[in-house]
Parts: C-alpha cells; sequence; structure tokens
C-alpha cells in the first residue's frame, strides 16, 4: 500500500473513531446499559418461568429421610403440607429422592467432580419426569400421589431468594455502568464495569438452579451452573485488577489483563475436568483473589499517606470490601470449606455485594469523602474483632474438637484481653486519634486576646491553627463568616475576625489525613472562642474608659463643687463643713462603687456609715433599721441623689437642731419612694423660714428626680421631720 493510502486508511478509521465518540454520549450508554439489563433479566425470569410447575415447595429432612412439603398448590395442592415424599416416579424411571437433589448451593455442596456428574444426571432424570403427563411421589407411608404438571410457573411462586439474586445483578450492573459512562477512560471504571457485568450473571443466574422447584435439564443445569461460576470468577479477577489501579497505579496495563487471563484459565480447567474436587477447583482462586485484595490494599495505604484524598477514597473501598467480602466468606463460603450447607443463606449473602458497589462508587465518584474518617476506623476495627472471635471460635470447634460453650468463652477471652487493647493502640498511633491539649488551645487563644500588636496576633493564632490541625499549607483564604470545607476535605477555611483575616489550611495532620466535620466544628469553635476573647477584652477596655469618664465627672461635680464652695467660703465652720463633704466625696468616688453597678443598698450602706460617724463625733444616736430597705429597680443617680440629701440633712442637724437622736426611714408607699429623716432637736416652723442654700438644695435635687421635700413637727411635738418623696416611675 502506498504512503497515501495509508494516510487515506487512517483518516477513515480516525473518522471512524471520532463519530463513535459523538455517538457514545452518557445518555446513550446509560439507555444501551438499561436495554442490556432487561434483556437479561427478562431472559432470566423467562427461562425460570418456562418450566413444569408441580406447585410443591418442599425441603430435605435427614431425620423424617425424605423431603418434607412446606406448602402446597396447583398440580400439588391435593398433597397435605408435612408430607414426607421419599420416591418419585414418572414414565418408566423412578429415583429416591436424597439430600443433594434439592441443595441450592451446588458448588460448594459436593467434593470429587464425580458427585457433582451424579447430581447432574439426577437432575436430569428429574426433569425429563416433570415433563411427563402425570408423575408419582410416594411418601413415607407408603402412599402415592400423582400429579399433573402444568407448563409454566406463576411468578407469585418465586422466593424472596430468588428476588435478591435479581435487584443484586441489576444494582451492580447499573451502578458500574453509570460510573463507567462518565469516567470511561479510567482503569478502575472500567475494571468496576466488568465487576458488575460478572455480578449480572452472577447472583441472578445463581438464583435460577437455587430457585427451582426440585430439578433443571440437565444440559441447561449445566450451562447455567457454568455462566454463574465464570460470572464469580470475572468479578473476583475485576476486583483484583481494581486495586492494581484504584487509587493509585501500581501496576502496566497489562498486569490487570493477565489477572483476568489467570482465573479465566482457571475458569476453563475446571470445565475440562482437571480437577479432582469441585469445591477447590469452585472456592481456592477466589479465596486467592480475597487475600490478593488484601494485600494491595495495603500498598495503596502505604503509598497513599501523604494523599488525604485518595486514603479516604480506598477507605470507602476497604470499608465495604473487607466488611462484605470476610462477612460473605465468614458465612457462606469458609463453612463449605468444612462441609456445611449454607445454600440457605447464600441468596441473602449477595445482598452484601451492594455495599461494595456503594463504596466503589462513592471513592471514585469522589462523594464527600471528608465525612468518612469520622466512623471508619470504629467500623474497622469492630470488624475486624469479630472476623477474629468467628477464627478463634471456628478454631476451638473444629480444629481443637472443643465444646460449643467452651470454644466460644476461649474466643472471647482472647478477644477481650488481646484485641480490644490493640484496637485502642491503633486507633491512637495508626489511625492519628492523638488526644488534643485543650488546656493548650485554651492558653494560646486567650493569649492572642491579650496581645496588642496585630502581626502578633496574627502569627499567634495561626500557631493555635497549626498545633491543633497540623496543616501541610497554611495562607489567606477568602474571608467568610463561618468555617467551611473545601476540596472534599482537602482544605478548611477558617472565619475572619476582628484584625484577623480568614486562613486556608490544607492537608490535615501532616498530609495524612482529610478535615472532617469534627475539625470543621472545632475551627467555629476555636474562632468562637477568639471571637469572645476578643469582644470580652473591648468590653473590658470600654469599662477603662467609662470609668475614667466617670471619675472625672465626679470630681468635677462633687469634689470640685466642695473644694470651690471652701474656697470662696468666708465663714470657718462652713469652710470645715465644705472640706469634710469634699474629702467623702474623694473617698467615694475612689473606693466605693457607683454607676450602673451601685446600687441602692450600696449607696445607703455607705451613707449610713458616715452619717453615724458625723453624729457621733457630736454625741448624736442614729436610728436607722436596715431590714426591709426598697432597693429594686432604683438607679444609681437616685442613690447618689439620696445620699447627697442625706449628708445635707445631717449638716443641718449638727448645725441647727441640738439634737440628741435622729431617726431615718426608707420604705415604698403608693408608688413613692419616701426618705424619712426625724430628730429630736429644737425644730423650726417651715412657714416662718426662708430656705437657704443647705434646704434650697435639697428641693433642687428631689425636683430633679420628679419629687417633693416636707417638713413637719416630729411625732413627739419635738424636732424636725422632713420627707422626701420620689416617684418610683422616674428612679427606676
Amino acid at each position: 500500500m502506498s504512503m497515501g493510502g495509508e494516510a487515506v486508511a487512517r483518516g477513515v478509521g480516525g473518522g471512524r473513531a471520532r463519530t463513535l465518540a459523538a455517538w457514545a454520549t452518557p445518555v446513550r450508554l446509560l439507555a444501551l446499559a438499561l436495554a442490556f439489563v432487561a434483556a437479561v433479566i427478562a431472559g432470566v425470569i423467562g427461562f425460570s418461568v418456562n418450566q413444569p410447575w408441580l406447585g410443591l415447595h418442599m425441603d430435605f429432612d435427614a431425620r423424617a429421610g425424605g423431603a418434607v412439603v412446606a406448602s402446597a398448590a396447583g398440580p400439588g395442592k391435593a398433597i397435605p403440607p408435612g408430607t414426607v415424599i421419599v420416591e418419585v416416579s414418572a414414565g418408566g424411571d423412578r429415583l429416591r429422592l436424597e439430600r443433594d437433589d434439592l441443595t441450592g448451593q451446588v458448588d460448594g455442596s459436593f467434593g470429587p467432580f464425580a458427585e457433582f456428574q451424579r447430581f447432574m444426571a439426577r437432575q436430569g432424570r428429574y426433569a425429563a419426569m416433570m415433563r411427563q403427563p402425570q408423575m408419582t411421589l410416594t411418601d413415607s407411608t407408603g402412599r402415592d400421589w400423582t400429579i399433573r404438571p402444568t407448563w409454566g410457573r406463576p411468578l407469585r411462586t418465586f422466593g424472596v431468594d430468588f428476588w435478591i439474586g435479581v435487584v443484586v445483578g441489576v444494582v451492580a450492573w447499573l451502578t458500574s455502568a453509570a460510573i463507567f459512562v462518565f469516567r470511561p477512560r479510567e482503569a478502575s471504571a472500567r475494571y468496576m464495569l466488568l465487576s458488575g457485568f460478572a455480578m449480572l450473571f452472577c447472583a441472578p443466574i445463581g438464583v435460577m438452579y437455587s430457585a427451582r422447584e426440585l430439578a433443571l435439564p440437565e444440559t441447561a443445569f449445566y450451562l447455567i451452573n457454568g455462566v454463574n461460576f465464570l460470572g464469580g470468577s470475572l468479578f473476583s479477577a475485576a476486583l483484583l485488577a481494581l486495586l492494581l489501579y484504584y487509587p493509585k497505579t501500581l501496576a502496566p496495563r497489562w498486569v490487570g489483563l493477565l489477572v483476568v487471563g489467570v482465573f479465566l484459565a482457571w475458569y476453563a480447567a475446571q470445565a475440562l475436568g482437571w480437577f479432582a474436587d469441585l469445591t477447590f477447583a469452585r472456592r481456592f482462586l477466589t479465596l486467592c483473589g480475597l487475600g490478593g485484595c488484601f494485600v494491595l490494599s495495603g500498598v495503596h495505604w502505604r503509598r497513599t499517606r501523604r494523599d488525604p484524598v485518595a486514603r479516604a477514597a480506598l477507605s470507602w473501598f476497604l470499608l465495604s470490601w473487607v466488611v462484605v467480602a470476610s462477612a460473605f466468606v465468614a458465612i457462606v463460603l469458609a463453612p463449605q470449606m468444612f462441609g456445611v450447607d449454607t445454600s440457605a443463606v447464600e441468596p441473602y449473602g449477595f445482598l452484601l455485594f451492594l455495599l461494595i458497589y456503594g463504596g466503589l462508587a462513592v471513592g471514585i465518584m469522589r462523594y464527600r469523602l471528608f465525612e468518612l474518617g469520622e466512623w471508619w476506623g470504629r467500623i474497622m476495627a469492630w470488624t475486624l474483632g469479630l472476623l477474629l472471635l468467628a477464627g478463634l471460635d471456628m478454631l476451638f470447634l473444629a480444629g481443637l474438637r472443643l465444646s460449643t460453650e467452651l470454644s466460644l468463652s476461649l474466643a472471647l477471652l482472647i478477644c477481650g484481653l488481646g484485641w480490644l487493647p490493640l484496637r485502642g493502640l491503633i486507633a491512637e498511633r495508626v489511625l492519628g486519634r492523638g488526644k488534643t491539649d485543650d488546656r493548650a488551645l485554651f492558653e494560646g487563644v486567650v493569649q492572642i486576646g491579650l496581645t496588642a500588636a496585630p502581626a502578633d496576633q496574627l502569627s499567634q493564632w495561626v500557631a493555635v491553627l497549626k498545633a491543633r490541625f497540623d496543616p501541610l499549607r497554611l495562607d489567606v483564604g477568602e474571608a467568610g463568616d463561618r468555617a467551611r470545607l473545601e476540596d472534599d476535605g482537602v482544605a478548611l477555611v477558617t472565619p475572619a475576625l476582628p484584625g484577623l483575616p480568614a486562613l486556608r489550611l490544607e492537608y490535615a495532620r501532616g498530609g495524612r489525613a482529610l478535615f472532617s466535620p469534627a475539625d470543621l466544628a472545632q475551627a467555629d469553635a476555636l474562632a468562637d472562642m477568639l471571637r469572645f476573647v476578643f469582644e470580652s477584652r473591648d468590653a473590658y477596655e470600654r469599662g477603662v474608659v467609662g470609668e475614667r469618664k466617670r471619675i472625672a465627672g465626679d470630681i468635677h461635680d462633687n469634689l470640685g463643687a466642695s473644694l470651690l464652695s471652701a474656697l470662696h467660703s468666708r465663714d470657718g465652720e462652713r469652710k470645715d463643713r465644705y472640706i469634710r463633704e469634699g474629702l467623702a466625696d474623694l473617698r467615694s468616688i475612689v473606693t466605693e462603687p457607683t454607676g450602673a453597678e451601685a446600687g441602692l443598698a450600696e449607696t445607703l450602706a455607705a451613707s449610713r456609715k458616715e452619717m453615724a460617724e458625723r453624729l457621733q463625733v457630736r454625741g448624736v444616736t442614729l436610728d436607722w433599721p436596715v431590714r426591709d430597705q426598697p432597693d429594686d429597680g432604683v438607679d444609681s443617680k437616685t442613690a447618689q441623689s439620696l445620699r447627697a440629701m442625706l449628708r445635707e440633712l445631717t449638716n443641718n442637724i449638727i448645725k441647727h437642731a441640738g439634737a440628741t437622736a435622729v431617726r431615718v426611714a426608707l420604705a415604698r408607699e403608693a408608688g413613692e419612694l419616701v426618705l424619712r429623716v426625724e430628730d429630736d432637736g429644737a425644730g423650726f416652723d417651715p412657714a416662718t423660714v426662708t430656705p437657704g442654700a443647705g434646704l434650697g438644695g435639697l428641693v433642687e435635687r428631689a425636683a430633679r428626680h420628679g419629687g417633693v421635700v416636707q417638713w413637719f413637727r416630729g411625732a413627739s411635738g419635738r424636732g424636725t421631720q422632713v420627707a422626701i418623696r420620689l416617684p418610683l416611675a422616674t428612679v427606676n
């Protein structure tokens, strides 16, 4: 061929490839997958329905020596449940029922191939009898029951195990196909598609013969059983090959094809009868494939220690694979190696494989990988513990021939003393669950709030985040109100705080893990704690500024006024009084609570002490009951005004009254706060006295709060009683 011809050929081939690629859109490929699975399931159901129907459900009972009729309908409805069928005859042929005739698990029920071939021959003879116009079933009493089989088995007669196999095959195929159509270039997706294809021919076709009434034609049975084992072999090969390329590529492309080829060659060898034992031929390579999956998983675990996304994806697979495969082996395959019939539970065991496809789908599609770390370790640890318990129990029971109770007790004792401490060590060392120093984190956050320089605050905040999360990379991120996870948990972005930017942390725990929802919650908690520290510091600083302003105002209004009055007073006694008041004001400003924190009780207590001291110097006694003092709702300004008025009244008593006793009372009366001060001195006539600076000051202070000042004669006819009334509405 000329070079021009080769170019034309390449052009035509390339054009066809481009045309095929343009046609093979995900929607069309999914439609093909649906059509294919519909055709397969239609064939499975069509074959299963298109069989002679006896209307009997029988279970072999070795103690009864035959097959016990569990239920009867249709052609066999005349046979009462509980009847033990021991022999079947029709068309001149007669067979006595054996246990293996009704087994649902063919591969694990026979040892030598000769037994398997004998079983298949008997199935062919039973199937031929079922196709006769009538057949005779002989029970254990010798009675013959004649049945006329009808062609076509109703769908309603198929049990749950049949539909479980159908559902598992459909879900496995559609899940793998859905992943493949979106990632056709990835080797992992292609091998997953192969595993789904294999499961489609393993689970539904397997239940075709496990759900049979009595028998299937020999040739069809051979074919169905062979396809079922081929599906199982391809499934094991596909999973083993998948782990060569997922989540990391471990081998060249041809190695995966070689693995599949080895399993196909093994299948051909057993089909040609090269193995003497059927159980070995059907189970050995599958168990080797399981072991190979564990080995490759360990290699991947080591290779992904610095790739948290790949580690999380692998964890999904390991979680599903270890749990499912181990459970299936423990429940179905391993007991068969010891001669235990597990045909009753095998169809339900296929349900476990749905978890494998769920884990693979989640891992390959990278869906919410960051949520895995919270519970993956716990499930894996408990699964391994249960497997260890089951393995030890089987070892003691089958290997050492111990009693059931003793073997289980020893297994529990060994697991309790050995596995549980080891599990805790693994959780702390291998899975990275060391204890967090909460005290150090708290001290670090508080120290940030106490630091003044913004640059120092940022460096300390970075140090706290590094101590807690150990990220490989830390940089400024986009601001937000709350922390958030990005890139499947590769990055965690902290919220912006007053004076601090949002920070983006990448690759937690030195690159060994993804950030989890627990990390997200702790980042928010640390940010909230730091925000609270900042707010508390700001509130403290505002309080300091407010206190300074209060002191300045009190000095100006009270102390300044007293000193100014003393400065301009020519009366020596009055000057002394002003100086004493100034000293009292100074003591009050510096040492006593005021403002919003100074309640009526504290203020009046200070006034009581001051008043008692001043009166005592003059030989005057003070009677001021402290019980039942009304304090609720009275603001600090009113309390300070009352104190000032008490001080002025004390001055007047000392200067003018000549009293020997003073009584003070404070009460609530008819919506008013009433302060009464009464002395036993000389008294005066309010109508004839012109209020000076002292009395005028009382009236002025009361008026500021909407109140009044009243003067009366003392109750005994001596002295003076002053009543200061303030409306509660203005003092609250």
